[in-house]
């Protein structure tokens, strides 16, 4: 949120994008109330480390306890809890004291609604140092991402822990060490996927997740989860009469040695299944290319005198065929040579044809790389002949999607790390010469946006059968992809 320069500003005059600060939405506070009561009725004290307003302790006033909350910023909630104008993170940092004894509450039951700044904050660049000593670099990303580090390190043993924070952490790259702080240190009670809207009507578009812990020890018991809902009505329904699926930990996060112990909710056995098959990157070369460093020096939009190499970099939404993206000058290996941010990795493989692999957009896909082409920093497959066209289909299958989107990567840039891992499922040679037909029908039909679902719809009919995927999970997942920026 903070990259943006734009102020967007609530009705107190706090700008959301610098502060971080976004209200819990009520039916988030009353189910954090419910739940957190139940599992500790007769709490004594419940703390909110970045309370704002009090939105999240509100609920809790009729409860007995005593309430607390920190903020760096007085936002003047009313008095109906005990306010410190106080930086709860660098008070975290700092403690070497058990609990109780630092400074901080000796809290039974922590919520907190984390801001969601991102690295770039002048908070974050100042601290940075010292927020990678104290929860290591990984932490240290972003501020919501030391939140959850620095509220579950200060917690006592047994403390109930409720928390709603930008979901990124469940599969980024970056956060690898927290998923495995998370697990380590605490007990999952429920992992719930919130819809793209809950905060929309506060000027933002984010994708959230409320998370339910306890500090301690894992035990062998099931987890509330529920995935991503379409609509705010849909979720607050849910959040109401506790329509969650429940499932054994293991369910819910990537425990492969090929995997970064992704969080993943709702995924279906057979789809979890296909990670313990070989992956992209065992069988095909998967590489990245050309940083320019500058495009506008070293890239142009037209074909012209200089600039004759076709350069491909994210085919995004343009499957099976897709025109350069633009056009790379013709002595680049120079350019590489004289200036230090033009970048060449992998050289042996420009030129050589392959499958460009989207980079960004909610969507995943992939289009023909020809041979003489060059290609940028997405990934790039460079099968044998006789696999490329089978393959191209299946990256481009919902099978596919739905692996990238759903359960290795649910935002961010999709790079060649995440592709090398998606797994390559066992097809038989039937199979496989059905999928080389429709890709190689497509790639000459250049489908147009209107025609491209059929073309998909055939290979996925092949897939799901070769795959052996249910009926209802073949449903689930074309559901997902027909509204896959709601879903992911």
């Amino acid at each position: 949120m903070g990259r943006h320069s734009k102020a967007v500003l609530n009705g107190a005059g706090i700008d959301r994008r610098d502060t971080g600060y976004y209200s819990t939405p009520a039916s988030v506070a009353e189910f954090f109330r419910r739940k957190l009561l139940s599992l500790n009725p007769t709490p004594k004290l419940v703390f909110d480390p970045c309370a704002g307003r009090g939105e999240l302790l509100v609920p809790f006033r009729d409860c007995g306890a005593r309430l607390c909350g920190f903020d760096i910023m007085d936002m003047q909630p009313g008095g109906f809890f005990e306010f410190q104008r106080r930086d709860f993170l660098l008070a975290a940092a700092a403690q070497d004291k058990p609990p109780g004894s630092n400074g901080l509450p000796d809290a039974d039951i922590i919520v907190a609604n984390p801001p969601y700044n991102c690295h770039e904050h002048d908070y974050l660049r100042e601290h940075k140092r010292r927020f990678a000593l104290a929860f290591g670099r990984g932490a240290a990303l972003n501020l919501y991402s030391l939140f959850i580090h620095a509220i579950i390190r200060s917690a006592k043993p047994g403390c109930l822990i409720g928390l709603i924070t930008f979901d990124s952490f469940l599969t980024a790259r970056g956060h690898e060490d927290l998923r495995g702080f998370i697990r380590n240190e605490c007990r999952i009670h429920s992992l719930l996927l919130c819809p793209t809207d809950l905060f929309r009507d506060q000027g933002a578009d984010v994708r959230t997740s409320i998370l339910v812990l306890q500090k301690g020890p894992q035990k062998e018991r099931r987890i509330e989860v529920a995935g991503r809902p379409e609509t705010t009505g849909h979720f607050e329904r849910i959040l109401k009469v506790g329509a969650f699926r429940t499932c054994a930990p293991e369910e819910v996060c990537l425990s492969s040695p090929r995997d970064r112990g992704e969080f993943v909710v709702e995924v279906p056995p057979a789809v979890r299944a296909l990670f313990a098959m070989p992956r992209l990157g065992e069988k095909f070369p998967c590489k990245t290319g050309i940083s320019t460093g500058n495009d506008r020096t070293h890239l142009s939009r037209r074909r012209w005198e200089g600039f004759t190499v076709p350069f491909y970099k994210n085919p995004g939404n343009r499957r099976f065929f897709t025109e350069p993206d633009a056009w790379l000058r013709d002595d680049y290996n120079e350019a590489a040579e004289n200036r230090s941010n033009f970048i060449i990795r992998n050289r042996p493989y420009i030129g050589r044809p392959g499958i460009a692999c989207s980079s960004m957009g909610v969507a995943f896909g992939a289009a023909i790389l020809p041979e003489g082409s060059a290609f940028g920093v997405n990934a790039n497959l460079f099968p044998d002949e006789q696999d490329r066209w089978w393959l191209l289909a299946f990256l481009n299958s919902s099978l596919c999607n739905y692996l990238v989107r759903g359960v290795l990567l649910r935002s961010n840039m999709i790079t060649a790390g995440y592709v090398a891992r998606i797994p390559a499922p066992a097809l038989t040679t039937v199979a496989r010469s059905e999928l080389e037909h429709i890709a190689r029908e497509a790639y000459e039909a250049r489908p147009s946006p209107e025609e491209l679902p059929g073309f998909i719809e055939r290979i996925d009919e092949v897939v799901f059968y070769a795959c052996g995927m249910p009926e209802p999970d073949r449903d689930r997942m074309r559901e997902f992809c027909a509204n896959i920026v709601e879903r992911t």
